[in-house]
Order: C-alpha cells, then sequence, then structure tokens
C-alpha cells in the first residue's frame, strides 16, 4: 500500500453562544477567530488500495498557510507506505528544518498528516486507534465543567448547576486582579460547597512568583485542585519557588509544550502535574512520548482544550483513553460551543454530563461528511478567518 494523494481543505464552523449557560466556555468566543468560528484545515491522505485516513490541523496565522505547508509536504509522503507512520514524521521534521520552521508551527501542520496516517493503520487492522497504541485504560473522558467570568452571582449560580449535574471539577479563568481573582474562586466555591468538587484554574502565565504565592496561598482554604501556569513559561526556577511555596497543586502547560521542554520541567521538579498538547508536541507521537516521560516521574497529565473539531477531538480521545496517566479531566469547551461539525453525525454533540465516550469503531472513529466539508470551505473562503484567538 502507498500514499496516493493528499487534500488539505480550509474550513471555518460558526460557534453559538448556549443562551442562559455559561459553561460552553471561558468567554462566548472563546477558541474562535476573527470571525467567530472555528477554523482547521482537514487532511485526508488517500492510498493505492482505497483506504482513506483523516486528520485534522488547527491554523494560527490562518489557514491558508497551514494548507500550504501541509501541500509542501507532498513529495515526501507520495508513493511510501502509509504504515512507516514514525518514519514518515521523522523524514517531514528533518525535510523542513533546513527552511528554519519552528517546531511548533511544522507541529500544528504536521498533526493532521500524522492523525490520518494513524487513522488508515487502525482502519487496516480492524481495530480503534487506542487499540492500535497498545490498548484503553478508561472508555469515557471526564470533563471539566467551565464557568465564564462574570458576575459573582451568576458564577455561583452555574458552579450549583454543574456540581447538580455530575462535574467533580470546576473550572475558570484567573491571573488579573489577585482581589477579583480571589473573590471568583470564592464564588465557584460557594455554589459547590462540597469539597469533592475540584476548583480550579488557569492563569496563563500572568503572575509574578510573588503575586502567585501570595495570591495561591489566599486561595487555599476554597479547597484547589489545581492552579495553571502561574508564571512566566521560560521562569521554571519561579514556577518551582511557587511549587513549593503553597499547598496547593501547580499545573505546567506553556513550560512543557514539547517533549524536550518537558524534560526540562521534570529535571526542575517544579510542577505537580502538567498538561499536554499534540499541536505542539510534534503531534499524537509527540504527546505520547511525553505522557511516558510523565508517567516515568510520576506524574498525572491533562490534554489541553484548544480550538478544535471533531477529527482533532476524536484523536485527542484515543490519547487519553491510551495512555495511563492522562488521568485529569478534559476542558472540551472551544468545541462545546460549535454550531456544527464536519464529522458525520456529530457523535460529540450529544450529553451535557460530566463524561464523554471514546471513539470505538475502527480508525480514529469518525468520518467525514463531505457535503459539510464543502459548506464550511464555502464558509471559510467567504470570510477568510484571520488569527485565533485563545489557546
Amino acid at each position: 500500500m502507498k500514499i496516493a494523494g493528499i487534500c488539505a481543505t480550509p474550513v471555518s464552523v460558526p460557534v453559538r453562544k448556549m443562551a442562559g449557560d455559561m459553561s460552553g466556555a471561558a468567554s462566548a468566543t472563546a477558541g474562535t477567530d476573527a470571525t467567530g468560528a472555528i477554523t482547521a484545515v482537514i487532511v485526508q491522505v488517500s492510498t493505492d488500495e482505497g483506504v482513506t485516513g483523516i486528520g485534522e490541523s488547527p491554523v494560527f496565522f490562518g489557514a491558508d498557510i497551514t494548507a500550504e505547508i501541509i501541500n509542501a509536504a507532498k513529495p515526501v509522503l507520495l508513493g511510501q507506505d502509509p504504515s512507516d507512520i514514525n518514519l514518515l514524521v521523522k523524514k517531514l521534521y528533518v525535510h523542513f528544518n533546513p527552511a528554519h520552521l519552528h517546531i511548533h508551527l511544522a507541529g500544528w501542520a504536521f498533526s493532521g498528516i500524522e492523525l490520518a496516517l494513524w487513522d488508515i493503520a487502525a482502519q487496516i487492522a480492524g481495530m480503534p486507534l487506542y487499540q492500535l497504541w497498545g490498548g484503553s485504560f478508561r472508555d469515557k473522558v471526564e470533563k471539566i465543567g467551565v464557568i465564564e467570568r462574570g458576575e459573582l452571582s451568576k458564577m455561583t449560580a452555574e458552579a450549583a448547576r454543574l456540581a447538580g449535574i455530575g462535574f467533580r471539577t470546576l473550572f475558570t479563568r484567573i491571573g488579573h486582579d489577585p482581589d477579583e481573582d480571589v473573590a471568583a474562586m470564592t464564588a465557584v466555591r460557594a455554589g459547590a460547597p462540597d469539597k469533592a468538587v475540584r476548583l480550579c484554574a488557569d492563569v496563563n502565565q500572568m503572575w509574578t512568583t510573588g503575586a502567585a504565592i501570595n495570591t495561591i496561598k489566599r486561595m487555599e482554604p476554597l479547597g484547589i485542585g489545581w492552579i495553571e501556569q502561574p508564571v512566566m513559561m521560560y521562569n521554571l526556577d519561579g514556577l518551582k519557588n511557587v511549587k513549593d511555596g503553597v499547598n496547593v497543586p501547580i499545573m505546567g502547560h506553556e513550560s512543557n509544550w514539547t517533549m524536550y521542554d518537558l524534560l526540562n520541567v521534570l529535571k526542575k521538579n517544579c510542577v505537580d502535574y502538567v498538561k499536554l498538547d499534540g499541536r505542539f508536541d510534534s503531534g499524537y507521537g509527540g504527546v505520547r512520548i511525553s505522557a511516558g516521560m510523565a508517567e516515568a516521574a510520576g506524574i498525572q497529565c491533562a490534554y489541553n482544550d484548544y480550538p478544535q473539531l471533531g477529527v482533532a477531538l476524536a484523536g485527542s480521545l484515543h490519547v487519553m483513553a491510551s495512555c495511563p496517566n492522562m488521568t485529569m479531566p478534559f476542558n472540551m469547551s472551544c468545541y462545546a460551543n460549535l454550531s456544527d461539525d464536519v464529522v458525520a453525525g456529530n457523535p460529540f454533540a450529544a450529553g451535557t454530563g460530566p463524561f464523554i465516550d471514546v471513539p470505538q469503531q475502527p480508525g480514529i472513529g469518525v468520518r467525514i461528511d463531505n457535503e459539510k466539508l464543502a459548506r464550511y470551505n464555502e464558509y471559510y473562503n467567504n470570510t477568510k478567518a484571520g488569527p485565533v484567538r485563545g489557546h
């Protein structure tokens, strides 16, 4: 079997604001681009034996650039055996390295190609992708209940609603004014007074080391599950100081974007948990390597939510199912705001509870709806979406 064709199709799918529901995202347009849509490039890798794999590449500087990078990979891939996935991915990075294409940007584009190759391999094997990766540690993934920053009374009410339908982890964004951040977390705890419900928050690198320690200490009585990336990603010494200075677990994200970054984080012993992201970490293979490194260090992992459609979401779920220490709940707030999807049947649209099922069909478990692919490609071409907001 040989790779016979690669097709990169930019699409934009509009988001919706769920009336009366604050749980859809950290803001009404979280993860959207300038047009109020989630934009991605759908990758289809076809073979000379009629098997087609699908993947999805997220975009940042525009889908046209991402599609061009994917198309530029054709000379490396066409005519090759699609089962040589690790070799082909290495060849891509070696081929593009002389052009100084940074691993972060390359990973965004190549992750869709890699997922499509894994989809082909798992389809041929007749099993879900997680099975090809050695089996599943879980058949469903726990979701985080996301609470939009807003009026404190509304945050309290939303926390009560989410806890009432079974969410065991509640999330909001902090990193603004420390007093306002403490008030917001206090409001969330007021709605979910049972401390079996964990509160967590993402600072997005916004605090100095001292501000992080002081503010987190003020939050300690609330029963905090973890605080994510409280200081600048490059300041590993500061991150270590925060971890050692508070009684709340610290999660790294931007500091450990790639396996190479994670190695330094583990050496410093500066986090309790890590959040991993296949966009940055050389795709799905890289994120699985990072999860293994974290497992060796005794650290539990979360998978990062980002503006993704159902193809990438399916791939993410297979990673979460197959990695033993990917035990932390998953924030899928960006996907929850989508008005539609390009996958047939919208398998992830139903259900508002705290769990999402891992696809069980051969391959990544979802297929493209060609009519929707054409519709949202046309929508993209008519709007020409700009850079993504949020991450």
